[in-house]
């Protein structure tokens, strides 16, 4: 009976194995043949409470097949592809530059032209430079003329510089003075009298004032008052043994030595001196038996020195030139003796000046008195054009030319007149009272005050 038993437990457990057994392979077989459910065919879970539409579900299902599609794409994509878009992504876009690199150009074009145009302009301004100081040092171009210089004693480089250039020797005292330092020349000059000339080099003037001084010369202080004429000034200088009279009018009517004010004198067949009124009123001092050449050029630089810009600055204002300011003030000059009458006589030239078709006529007594007794006196032939210009009588207007040599008061007094609506003065010959009137009336009643009439 136990041998029984033992054969049927034996057998219930390899039944029982062999349903398990079954049981597992049916379950594979199952998981294995089962497709998967699509949308369709899956089952739908059983909405909650609150009904949920087809329109707020779709999206999510949509959002997830494109997830999975995403992902599946992104899967498929290969590691090199991403690679390169990974780099076409990261490359950065070229900037855009042509204007400013147009605008860099025409800088750089600018600056370039600037620097060209600067450095030709100091270029041109050196050689100009140089080329003036090598002139001056070596003389050329200058005027072939001696001149007797005297060095003082104890003179410096620097005042004999300045000597030098006072005399017309040189044009540039602080480069002779360059010049004597380089040279070694300082503190040799020799003191005394040194015959020079502006065409020698500032070599020759070195050696000359380190040479022994010649003998000195005698000089002599002339004094030319303001009003004086050429042919008065001419015997001044002659009477004082400077040099002949003839020789010095025809010097100083001729000669040219390259001052400013030379361009501005009017040369006019109706004029009899050239140069009357540029012989500036002053003392000068002369050497005796000196050339005429020399005495004129002293006489035309001391003119070149008083005509400041400020002169010819308020003539230009006043729409007069040099030469017509010489002639006005040569007539007040010859009319009035003191300043303030200077002033008020101007003012009634000026009047008449500006009332032409009134007053055509100036009418100043100096003025014929330069026909008769400069002119007229001369001997010379002149043309009756001439005598009728520069007598005031006769002739409109100023005379072609000044009448004497006036000085700075009649320059200042038909430059700066007095404010007056006078026509007509007239002056007591004995006492010098001066009468002016606006009417001819009132200027007749004056001339018989003055003693005139």
């Amino acid at each position: 009976m136990a041998s029984n038993d033992n054969i049927d437990s034996l057998i219930d457990d390899i039944l029982e194995e062999h349903d398990e057994k079954k049981m597992v392979e049916e379950a594979a077989a199952e998981n294995t043949e089962e497709p998967l459910p699509s949308d369709e065919s899956k089952p739908t879970e059983e909405p909650p409470a609150e009904a949920v539409s087809e329109e707020d579900t779709v999206p999510e299902n949509n959002e997830a097949a494109v997830d999975e599609t995403e992902s599946a794409q992104e899967a498929e994509i290969p590691a090199e592809e991403e690679s390169n878009q990974e780099e076409e992504e990261e490359e950065p876009q070229p900037k855009r530059t042509p204007k400013r690199k147009k605008r860099r150009f025409s800088t750089k074009l600018a600056v370039g032209l600037f620097l060209t145009t600067l450095v030709i302009v100091i270029s041109i301004l050196l050689a100009v430079f140089i080329l003036q100081t090598a002139k001056e040092i070596i003389g050329f171009d200058k005027a072939n003329i001696e001149i007797i210089v005297e060095i003082p004693n104890d003179s410096g480089t620097e005042k004999i510089a300045e000597l030098l250039e006072s005399e017309g020797i040189i044009d540039q005292p602080m480069l002779f003075r360059v010049y004597s330092k380089m040279k070694g020349a300082d503190s040799f000059f020799i003191a005394g009298s040194h015959k020079l000339s502006p065409s020698m080099s500032y070599g020759d003037i070195i050696d000359e004032l380190q040479s022994d001084a010649i003998n000195m010369r005698e000089v002599a202080d002339v004094t030319f008052p303001e009003g004086i004429t050429i042919d008065e000034a001419a015997a001044r200088l002659e009477e004082k043994g400077v040099c002949s009279a003839a020789d010095f009018i025809d010097t100083f009517n001729s000669a040219s030595f390259g001052f400013d004010f030379e361009e501005d004198v009017r040369d006019s067949s109706l004029k009899y001196y050239k140069m009357e009124g540029y012989l500036f009123p002053d003392t000068y001092r002369f050497y005796l038996e000196e050339d005429p050449l020399i005495v004129c050029k002293k006489i035309y630089k001391n003119f070149d020195a008083k005509l400041t810009r400020d002169y010819l600055g308020r003539m230009e204002d006043m729409g007069m030139t040099l030469e017509e300011t010489l002639t006005f003030a040569s007539i007040v000059q010859a009319e009035a003796g003191d300043t303030a009458n200077m002033k008020r006589v101007a003012s009634v030239f000026h009047n008449r000046l500006k009332n032409k078709d009134e007053f055509p006529l100036l009418q100043s007594d100096p003025t014929s008195k330069y026909v008769r007794e400069v002119i007229c006196a001369s001997g010379e032939y002149v043309s009756e054009n001439m005598k009728t210009a520069y007598d005031t009588y006769k002739g409109a207007g100023l005379p072609p030319g000044p009448i004497c040599n006036p000085g700075l008061d009649a320059i200042n007094a038909v430059l700066y007149p007095a404010d007056t609506d006078y026509y007509y003065f007239c002056s007591n010959l004995e006492t010098g009272e001066f009468y002016y009137a606006k009417t001819l009336e009132e200027h007749e009643e004056n001339l018989k005050l003055a003693g005139l009439a």
